[in-house]
């Protein structure tokens, strides 16, 4: 009989066992899937973190999100020009001078960038002048008589008469530091024997003994090859002269 009921304790205890496991079984299997599934985020907070991407040349959304910044840009921007006038002071250019574009184009130079207009008027005035060796005059003028006439004219200084002496007065320079006003020397005859007054962009105003008063270039072979430098005229300070008309300066410019 003890050993009947100690059989029948054996199986009441793991029908026990049993159903315990069952109950307790299916709980834990709750309790794991509730703790392994991750909430999901609502809609709108996804889109919001989706919306937070840095812009750079491998994003597929810089393309969009650079269009909305240039579209908000464009949105902001001021439409009509006047009112920035209107706060900003704007430099006008002046219209550019018959003088200015006439020469502008010998010197193939913008005419805006040729300022001096009492330089421009001077060599006008004696533009095609016949060469006469030793003339001064509209009837005929020599290399250094030319550039005496274009200084005292154009800038109220009055030079030395031969090229030679004009070469004495001036501080030498070199080529490269060429400034509109300067002369330039050649060697033609021996020596230095012609002048001419440099304008800009490697051109001379010159009374050349072919072709009178003329513009050449600098490095046209022959004179290039009859160089022999170039001179500033300065003051005792070491700067340049005023480059006020003559005739402006007495009060008797047009």
């Amino acid at each position: 009989m003890r050993y009947l009921l100690t059989g029948f304790s054996i199986v009441v205890l793991m029908t026990s066992c049993s159903t315990t496991a069952k109950i307790f079984g299916t709980a834990d299997k709750k309790n794991v899937a509730k703790t392994t599934v991750a909430p999901q985020p609502p809609a709108p907070a996804r889109q919001a973190f989706m919306d937070q991407v840095t812009i750079s040349p491998k994003n597929s959304k810089s393309d969009t999100r650079m269009a909305r910044i240039e579209k908000n840009i464009a949105s902001s921007e001021i439409k009509d020009i006047n009112t920035v006038n209107d706060f900003v002071a704007v430099p006008k250019a002046l219209p550019a001078t018959q003088l200015q574009i006439k020469y502008a184009s010998m010197l193939n130079m913008m005419p805006g960038s040729i300022s001096n207009n009492g330089l421009l008027e001077t060599l006008d005035d004696w533009y095609g002048t016949r060469y006469v060796y030793g003339g001064t005059s509209k009837s005929g003028i020599d290399c250094s008589a030319f550039t005496r006439e274009m200084y005292r004219s154009a800038y109220g200084i009055e030079l030395p008469r031969t090229a030679h002496e004009q070469y004495g007065r001036v501080r030498k320079i070199s080529t490269t530091e060429l400034k509109e006003g300067d002369l330039v020397f050649f060697n033609t005859t021996g020596g230095v024997s012609h002048v001419g007054l440099y304008l800009g962009n490697n051109k001379f105003a010159h009374a050349s003994t072919s072709r009178g008063v003329t513009i050449s270039d600098l490095y046209e072979t022959y004179y290039i090859t009859h160089y022999i430098g170039a001179g500033r005229i300065e003051n005792n300070n070491g700067s340049l002269y005023a480059t006020v008309p003559a005739r402006i300066a007495a009060g008797t410019a047009n």
